[in-house]
């Protein structure tokens, strides 16, 4: 494993390689089972509707075991969209919907990342955040809140609280929530244990792929998602039949195997065609997602036992086919 994983993953939260329990709770049913209290008062942000609270976590394997069950969803959701890439053989420089599928795969992948470090962007209906409200109203921590607004919540956790805020566009705020995360790191690398040199490996790892998620201005981290909608909705970039003003190499864009690399081996260079950098950011972001899942897998000496069941055993069928 090259030394700038190594230097990023001290970030992570190791407790999701740990969980040997088999549970299939995800975070939306460590929500609906109610095992915590509600830091402090609820404030009303509109309408006295709370859309941003703190929740004082107990039973933190649960919570964990939920956060590593999410991640290995993701995570299997972007090895496996990014496997099903692949050349149509009668049609062999069509590339719409595999540029679709990268797009996916990279969408899925930097979700999975934010659980590797305690973040989630997650959909919470009203199942939901009924029981926060219901714990707040037995604890008369309600204040002056009427209800909790459902919908796509932002959740970080930090020491024994996680704290929740709602967002509004569920890709959009996905990718910006992404961008935060990899600010975060890059502040945070000087926190963690190693030479200078692996350390500024470390930050330019990831600000490059932060540079790229932010190409031609898409202030909140989202051009992945904007090139996605012109191939889906305009039908750009020549990736569909009869293929006009394409400018990337089809061969190279259909390889499904390149993730498997270091994530610094991708050439993120702003300057490439959009379908080209769609490759090499997709790949990257994915790769990111692999070694790090990877390094923090083997470090807690595979004892995950959603990676095992998961992650590890598509992996492992991937590479024997």
């Amino acid at each position: 494993m090259t030394p700038e994983i190594k230097i990023i993953h001290q970030l992570s939260v190791n407790e999701i390689f740990e969980v040997t329990s088999k549970t299939e709770s995800d975070l939306k049913a460590w929500v609906a089972n109610g095992q915590y209290l509600i830091s402090r008062t609820l404030v009303p942000s509109t309408k006295k509707r709370a859309t941003e609270f703190k929740l004082l976590f107990q039973q933190p394997d649960v919570l964990y075991a939920s956060l590593a069950n999410d991640c290995n969803r993701f995570s299997q959701a972007a090895i496996e969209s990014m496997w099903s890439v692949g050349k149509v053989e009668k049609l062999p420089k069509s590339t719409g919907w595999a540029a679709v599928q990268m797009y996916y795969s990279a969408f899925f992948a930097a979700h999975a990342i934010l659980r590797i470090y305690g973040w989630s962007c997650t959909q919470l209906e009203s199942s939901h955040v009924g029981k926060i409200f219901q714990v707040a109203n037995a604890t008369q921590l309600d204040g002056d809140v009427s209800s909790i607004e459902s919908g796509f919540y932002l959740l970080s956790i930090t020491n024994q609280e996680i704290e929740f805020r709602k967002l509004k566009d569920s890709h959009a705020d996905a990718w910006s929530s992404f961008s935060r995360l990899l600010t975060w790191l890059i502040n945070n690398v000087e926190n963690t244990t190693g030479l200078g040199s692996q350390k500024l490996d470390a930050v330019t790892l990831i600000s490059d792929i932060k540079s790229t998620i932010h190409k031609s201005g898409a202030a909140r981290g989202n051009w992945l998602s904007q090139i996605r909608n012109k191939i889906n909705y305009q039908h750009s970039h020549g990736v569909w039949y009869p293929y006009k003003g394409a400018l990337h190499n089809h061969d190279a864009v259909l390889r499904n195997t390149e993730w498997l690399k270091e994530p610094k081996s991708f050439d993120l260079a702003t300057t490439h065609n959009d379908i080209s950098t769609l490759f090499s950011l997709s790949n990257a972001i994915v790769s990111l997602m692999y070694q790090l899942m990877k390094y923090g897998y083997e470090r807690a000496g595979k004892v995950s036992v959603p990676l095992t069941n998961g992650t590890f055993r598509l992996i492992s069928q991937i590479k024997a086919a």
